[in-house]
Order: C-alpha cells, then sequence, then structure tokens
C-alpha cells in the first residue's frame, strides 16, 4: 500500500497528495506517513526557505483542508452512531470505545475546541479517535472543522519538513513517530480514564444539563 501511493503521489504530484490526505483516516497506512512522503516527493526546493512555503502551501494548508474534510465521516459514525456503531465500525479505523470514552472531559469542558486543536497539532495523536470522539460528544460540526483545520496545519508542517529534511531517511522516523504515538495514547488513557474514575460525579455536575448528564451516566452503565 506504501509503495504504490508513493507511486501515486510520484506521477500526479499535487493532486495525489490531495487525495491521499483527504483518505488518510481511512487507509491502512499511519497517517504521519502521508504528509513526509509528499513533502519527499512534491516539493523541489533545496533551499529550506522555498521549501517551507513549498510545504506550508500544498501539505499544511491544502492537504490539512482536505484531511478535515474527510474527517467528517469518521465525525458522523460517532454524531449519528453513537456507542454501536464506534464499537462495529471502529476496528476498521483504529478507533476502540475506550479511547473514545478518554476524550469525555474535554469535549464535554466547554472548551472543546482548544482541546481538539491542541491534540489535532500533536503528531503522536491518532486522528480517527479525536473525530470520531468529537462526534460522539456532538461537539459543533462548525467548530470541529475549523479548530481541526488550525490544529492540522502545524502537525502537517511539522511533518512535511521532516520528511523534507531526512529524505530516504523518513521511513525510520516514521516508525519512531508511531512507536511513540502508541505508548503516548496508553498514557494518555490511563490518565484520563484515573482522572475520571477519580473526579467523575464532579463533571457530571459541571455538565449543567440534567438530561445530557442522565444520558452519559446511562451510557457508561
Amino acid at each position: 500500500m506504501e509503495q504504490f501511493l508513493i507511486s501515486l503521489v510520484e506521477n500526479y504530484g499535487v493532486l495525489a497528495v490531495i487525495i491521499w490526505m483527504f483518505a488518510e483516516e481511512w487507509l491502512p497506512v499511519p497517517s504521519v506517513m502521508a504528509p513526509m512522503i509528499a513533502a519527499i516527493v512534491v516539493v523541489d526546493a533545496s533551499n529550506p526557505f522555498y521549501a517551507f512555503l513549498e510545504v506550508f502551501l500544498v501539505i499544511a494548508v491544502l492537504g490539512s483542508f482536505f484531511s478535515v474534510l474527510s474527517s467528517y465521516f469518521t465525525y458522523g459514525i460517532g454524531f449519528y452512531g453513537g456507542k454501536p456503531a464506534i464499537q462495529r465500525f471502529g476496528k476498521y479505523l483504529g478507533i476502540r470505545w475506550n479511547h473514545v470514552k478518554s476524550f469525555e472531559e474535554g469535549l464535554t469542558s466547554g472548551r472543546e475546541h482548544i482541546y481538539i486543536a491542541v491534540l489535532r497539532s500533536i503528531p503522536l495523536m491518532p486522528l480517527s479517535v479525536i473525530s470520531a470522539s468529537a462526534g460522539f460528544f456532538r461537539v459543533n460540526w462548525k467548530l470541529y472543522g475549523t479548530y481541526s483545520f488550525i490544529g492540522m496545519i502545524p502537525r502537517n508542517l511539522f511533518l512535511g519538513m521532516l520528511g523534507w529534511y531526512l529524505k530516504d531517511g523518513y521511513t525510520e522516523a516514521a516508525d519512531l513517530i508511531i512507536q511513540l504515538s502508541i505508548i503516548f495514547l496508553i498514557l494518555l488513557l490511563l490518565g484520563l480514564s484515573l482522572y475520571v474514575k477519580i473526579y467523575r460525579p464532579e463533571l457530571l455536575e459541571n455538565l449543567g444539563n440534567k438530561d445530557l448528564k442522565g444520558y452519559f451516566v446511562k451510557m457508561y452503565e
């Protein structure tokens, strides 16, 4: 799959980058690979400044836009399908129910737009988990899209420049990022689960909406 996508980018350039980043949440290829390989193949500049401009415009801005656009599919699974849909289809997108549950505190805090932007900017964070979680917790779709895009720009800019700089060594860097992302996600889940377990009554009280509060209580029983 990876070699096929590289060949696609080599043959079709920016169009292939757009298609790849549009479908990156659904493909069985780590999402960190798309901006790194795109930068290696598409960016012609050898000067760091011009390379930065190309990566910023093509990968960080254009690529991020289509990546966020496609993420509404995963967002929709969480929004309309809820827990049953995530449990049924999540395995195809690398999402588990406990991943979604761990984001409850951040995505029902009233500051969910900031939370989404920060998480999206972290290269170690699986994108599909954020999308499904935001949909499930009914984050406003406009806020979700806007702040996802804001967060994706520094993420893809960093990964694109890293790929451009490393050239042929990008695979080792990508593998390291993938391994670190697994460790990061495990630690994040453990930390958030512990936090929610300790402060759950207070978190539910702070939701302020009795119907919503009852919904979450029933959902987790």
